[in-house]
């Protein structure tokens, strides 16, 4: 689930700095006092709506992954606690 939510982020990442580029690219379409629109804003608009699930998906693959990997690893140390607190009453 981790690696998954990572990928997932790198991707949205990497969309993220695509979409800079693209902005900063169209920085020189201003011009003093007279602002030209940018008209052609369906790419730019589609980049950051895909970009938007995938990075709330690899945040919550990220955080479940982590969280389920701790969750089992403090259920492996309560059952080996409890097996040498078995143990040690046997003895």
């Amino acid at each position: 689930m981790q690696r998954w939510g990572v990928v997932l982020l790198l991707g949205a990442c990497a969309l993220w700095i695509w979409l800079a580029f693209l902005l900063a690219d169209r920085s020189d379409a201003y011009c003093y006092r007279v602002c030209e629109q940018i008209t052609d804003l369906s790419e730019l608009l589609t980049i950051l709506i895909v970009s938007v699930p995938l990075s709330v998906l690899g945040a919550a693959l990220l955080i479940g992954g982590s969280v389920r990997r701790q969750t089992s690893a403090h259920i492996h140390q309560v059952i080996e606690m409890q097996q040498s607190e078995d143990r040690a009453r046997e003895k």
